[in-house]
């Protein structure tokens, strides 16, 4: 297994690289948008009047988990709930199902998985590996982001600042929150072997949860999703509150539940090769 995971980590390092250093380095321009008061100022006025159409639509608002826009050009709300909150939560998803689909659905459809469905390995192994990578990567991506883009606030002095643990809390709900609409685009792409399916069912999750939490006032239905199952729901404010045990168990028991669905079908389907 150790050998496995070490051959699916080289092969695809570019894309893992590309994914950990790129968002980060473009995500340090909020720290740095608070480098001097004339900097703040211009960026903080700027957008503020610039998007202030997006203000008067509570639609568009709520979609972007905004409440209250004259107040949400500071350092910790673009972080905890621009950043983390929404956006990376996004990028973990979309990024996991890309790496994963190309390691089991997608290389069935493409032919290249018969190299590993040769291998001396059981299907409960090559499962086991491709779900500890998907976990994981979706933790190191959000950490790596969060962590470079910690560097100017430790080594600058910024007219706004975050402290470094409340952030981490902050990074370990959003990576979770990622992960588990990035497993069960694994996990449905590894039970039917059809990459379209990862797809369909991850980031139509990511979508359904996402409009529950933007329209959770108006709708009892949505009210109940984004309170009970929703990991977008599952957030409350880590930064500020710390974490909390049934957030994190919410997420944590859908990231299972997924997981176990895909090795069920894994294991007892026939491979698509070719």
């Amino acid at each position: 297994m150790l050998s496995y995971l070490k051959y699916i980590l080289i092969v695809p390092r570019k894309f893992i690289m590309i994914w950990a250093i790129a968002p980060a380095l473009y995500f340090t321009f909020f720290p740095l948008a608070f480098a001097n008061s004339s900097v703040e100022s211009l960026f903080r006025d700027t957008q503020r009047e610039g998007l202030r159409g997006f203000s008067e639509n509570e639609a568009m608002m709520n979609l972007l988990g905004i409440d209250d826009w004259d107040n949400f050009f500071t350092l910790e709300n673009l972080v905890t709930t621009y950043f983390l909150n929404l956006f990376g939560v996004i990028m973990i998803a979309l990024a996991t199902i890309v790496l994963l689909n190309k390691m089991s659905a997608k290389a069935e459809e493409d032919g290249t998985f018969e190299f590993v469905a040769s291998l001396p390995m059981t299907r409960e192994t090559v499962y086991l590996t491709h779900s500890v990578v998907a976990i994981f990567f979706g933790l190191f991506i959000a950490f790596t982001w969060t962590n470079i883009m910690y560097i100017p606030i430790a080594t600058m002095e910024l007219t706004q600042t975050l402290d470094y643990a409340p952030l981490m809390s902050a990074t370990l709900m959003a990576g979770l929150a990622g992960v588990s609409y990035g497993v069960l685009g694994f996990a449905l792409g590894a039970y039917t072997g059809k990459s379209s399916y990862a797809w369909g069912f991850g980031a139509g999750l990511m979508a359904i949860e996402w409009i529950a939490n933007a329209v959770s006032g108006t709708n009892d239905l949505f009210l109940w999703i984004d309170d009970n199952i929703s990991s977008f729901g599952a957030y409350g404010a880590p930064y500020q509150d710390g974490l909390i045990g049934g957030d994190i168990g919410l997420v944590l028991a859908k990231i299972a539940i997924f997981l176990i669905i895909g090795f069920a079908g894994f294991r007892n389907r026939s491979l698509n090769l070719r």
